[in-house]
C-alpha cells in the first residue's frame, strides 16, 4: 500500500471493537483509498464497552466520516444513535454507522454482503434453496433476513442453546410469517443432510480450536459451507467441507462484502472490489503477518 500523507483535510474513519487488534477492515479500507488516491484513513480504535456513549459521541465531536462497529457492541451501539435503517430494524445488530453532518445513523451489511459474497465469489444463487444454520446470535440474525429477502425455500436453525433456537423462529415468524425448522445439536442424525443446499456456521466454533460443529461424514458434494469463521488455514469445518467435495467460502468472504457495502454507504460510490479483496488474501494466505 502506498504510504499516505495525513493532514488537515484528512478524512477518518475507524472501527470499534474490543478487542480489536485483530480485526483486517483496516487492511482492506486503506488499500482502496490508496488506489483511488483519497486523503481518507481507516484506524482501529479499542473501545470497552463503559466507555462505547462516550466513543459514539465522539463520532460527531472529531467529525468522523463514518465508524463500522464490531464485537460486543453490535447491539449495545443502537440506544446511542439518531437513526436505525435498514436490516438492522429487524436483526437488532448494528456494523456500520454514517455520520450526516453530525446524525449517527446505523445500519447492518452483513447480510447484504453475505448475500452478495455467495452470487459473486462463490457463484452460488441462493433462491429457492434450502439452508441449514448453526447459531442463533447476532451473526446468524445478521445474515437470516437477507435469506428471507432473497426468497430461499427452506431454513433449519440448529443450536446448542435450544430455547435461544426456539425464540429465535418465534421471531422470524411474527416479522415475516416464515415457518423455520429448529434441531438440537445433539440431534444431527435426525436431519435429512441430503436435503441442504446451503450450510451456514455463524457460531465462533472453530476460530479458537479445531473443532468442527460438522461431522465429516455429514458433508457431501452437494453442500455449499459458508464458515463466517476465518483464519489463516481455514478452521476445521472449512477443511472439511473440502474433503468432501463440497463448494466452500470463508468469513473472509463476508468480511470483504460487508466491507464494500459499508463503503458504499459512506461514499456513495462503489469501491474498487479487486484491491480490497487482494489486501485481504494476502493475509488470509499467509503473506502479511
Amino acid at each position: 500500500m502506498v504510504n499516505q500523507t495525513i493532514n488537515g483535510s484528512t478524512k477518518i474513519l475507524a472501527i470499534f471493537g474490543d478487542p480489536v487488534e485483530h480485526s483486517l477492515s483496516p487492511l482492506m479500507h486503506n488499500a482502496a483509498f490508496s488506489t483511488l488516491g483519497w486523503n481518507c484513513v481507516y484506524i482501529p480504535f479499542r473501545v470497552r464497552p463503559a466507555d462505547l456513549g462516550d466513543a459514539v459521541r465522539s463520532i460527531r465531536s472529531l467529525n468522523l466520516k463514518g465508524v463500522n462497529i464490531t464485537i460486543p457492541h453490535k447491539q449495545a451501539v443502537m440506544a446511542e444513535l439518531n437513526q436505525i435503517i435498514g436490516d438492522s430494524q429487524i436483526s437488532g445488530s448494528v456494523n456500520t454507522i454514517i455520520n450526516r453532518d453530525g446524525r449517527l445513523i446505523g445500519t447492518s451489511t452483513d447480510g447484504v454482503g453475505f448475500v452478495r459474497s455467495l452470487r459473486e465469489e462463490g457463484g452460488f444463487e441462493i433462491t429457492a434453496k434450502n439452508c441449514l444454520l448453526f447459531g442463533a446470535g447476532g451473526a446468524a440474525r445478521a445474515v437470516i433476513y437477507d435469506l428471507l429477502a432473497a426468497k430461499i425455500n427452506s431454513l433449519v436453525i440448529v443450536n446448542r442453546d435450544f430455547e435461544k433456537a426456539i425464540s429465535l423462529q418465534k421471531q422470524i415468524w411474527d416479522s415475516n410469517r416464515f415457518a423455520v425448522g429448529v434441531q438440537d445439536l445433539t440431534k444431527l442424525q435426525d436431519l435429512d443432510w441430503e436435503s441442504f443446499d446451503l450450510i451456514i456456521n455463524s457460531t465462533s466454533v472453530g476460530l479458537h480450536d479445531e473443532d468442527s460443529l460438522v461431522p465429516l461424514h455429514f458433508l457431501k458434494p452437494g453442500h455449499f459451507v459458508y464458515d463466517l469463521v476465518y483464519k489463516k488455514g481455514g478452521t476445521q469445518l472449512y477443511r472439511d467441507a473440502t474433503a468432501a467435495g463440497s463448494r466452500v467460502l470463508s468469513g473472509i468472504s463476508l468480511l470483504l462484502y460487508q466491507g464494500v457495502e459499508s463503503f458504499r454507504l459512506w461514499f456513495d460510490v462503489e469501491p474498487p472490489v479487486e484491491i480490497m479483496r487482494q489486501a485481504l488474501y494476502r493475509y488470509y494466505e499467509g503473506d502479511i503477518k
